[in-house]
């Protein structure tokens, strides 16, 4: 089985609430893990805490940022972003983890990712032309993270 060398923080908003979720977050960790070092790092959600929604959006990107500070390359997921299938996002994993070592993926909350954050990315992926709520795209995004590692362990989990 190959594994792959490098590291991949998962950078996102907010706690999951729901037991489910998390239980669900926690399996696939633990899977995705099999196949590189990973790791989860959740930021304070700032938004209904107070603060204008502009300036939650700038203090969650803040932490962000410092969460990643360690990383040599941030993919920003958001609506916009390039759409690749799971071959293709296997394949982008191992160029990425290949040239730069560790790399980051952010998840904004509510609000998205602050401008600060997305000029900091290099580069940004979509997972969907549709719309989720945050805490599921989190899922979304480390299930197709697992999906890529058996894709480039050559397992049949992907088909």
């Amino acid at each position: 089985m190959e594994r792959l060398a490098g590291h991949i923080t998962i950078a996102a908003v907010g706690k999951l609430r729901s037991l489910q979720f998390r239980f669900i977050q926690d399996d696939y960790l633990k899977r995705l893990g099999r196949y590189t070092d990973v790791q989860l790092v959740e930021v304070k959600d700032m938004v209904g805490k107070g603060h204008p929604d502009e300036v939650a959006m700038q203090k969650e990107g803040e932490a962000l940022l410092k969460a990643t500070e360690g990383v040599n390359r941030r993919i920003a997921l958001v609506s916009t972003g390039r759409q690749v299938d799971s071959l293709e996002l296997a394949e982008f994993v191992r160029n990425q983890i290949g040239v730069y070592g560790r790399m980051a993926f952010l998840i904004g909350g509510p609000l998205g990712l602050s401008l600060e954050v997305l000029q900091t990315c290099q580069d940004t992926l979509s997972l969907s032309r549709l719309t989720f709520p945050h805490e599921i795209a989190r899922l979304l995004l480390i299930e197709q993270l697992y999906r890529a590692g058996t894709i480039i362990a050559g397992e049949s989990y992907h088909k």
